[in-house]
């Protein structure tokens, strides 16, 4: 293995004998980790069927009390009304915690099982929460929901929002069990709108 030394300082460069490459630190100059971290999904396990009320959370991702949580995707798919119409779901972000409603936590699934038990909470709400106090929207998707009949025309239409993909940016960072992520619809739906969702994210302390 060679060392190549600083001539001013302590510093040393190490090539690695069997790859050739030089050995870099997996840290950024703040601190940051930037190798693999962590990584975690939950996802509904029968289609959601959500509350029609505007301007409150239908799935939420909550932050960690021990972890920093770093949400990187979050998708929805077979979207349904009981009739053809247009709807808005909204990717928000709260500073205070949801409270209330209707909710089943969902299951954290590691990507490795080496990996420690997920500490971020996620849920899926069908009877609408208090939502918390909300930081901004995140991003918006609007899109012509096909009807749940099966005679209906069209496929089910499905989303992804992506947090993180831009080159030099990260996703969405929660601190502390009161920051979360949520989806939400900005106006009242037609009817009970039906859905799969899932949400992948990392975790480090």
């Amino acid at each position: 293995m060679a060392v190549i030394k600083s001539g001013v300082t302590s510093d040393q460069l190490t090539i690695d004998t069997t790859s050739k490459a030089a050995r870099v630190t997996l840290y950024d100059s703040d601190g940051n980790y930037r190798g693999t971290k962590r990584t975690y999904r939950a996802s509904t396990i029968i289609p959601l069927v959500c509350a029609v009320t505007a301007d409150r959370a239908i799935f939420v991702i909550s932050g960690s009390a021990s972890q920093t949580i770093i949400v990187k995707r979050i998708r929805v798919s077979g979207a349904t009304l009981t009739a053809v119409a247009y709807l808005t779901v909204n990717a928000v972000k709260y500073s205070s915690a949801t409270s209330g409603g209707t909710s089943t936590t969902l299951v954290n699934v590691p990507l490795d099982s080496n990996n420690a038990a997920a500490t971020a909470v996620v849920k899926a709400y069908t009877a609408v929460p208090t939502d918390g106090t909300l930081v901004g929207v995140l991003a918006s998707w609007r899109s012509l929901w096909q009807a749940t009949t099966a005679a209906a025309a069209g496929s089910p239409v499905s989303h992804e929002y992506y947090f993180g993909d831009i080159p030099e940016s990260h996703g969405i960072v929660l601190r502390g069990t009161a920051q979360e992520v949520a989806l939400r619809f900005p106006v009242v739906a037609a009817s009970a709108p039906t859905m799969a969702i899932d949400v992948e994210w990392t975790e480090q302390a």
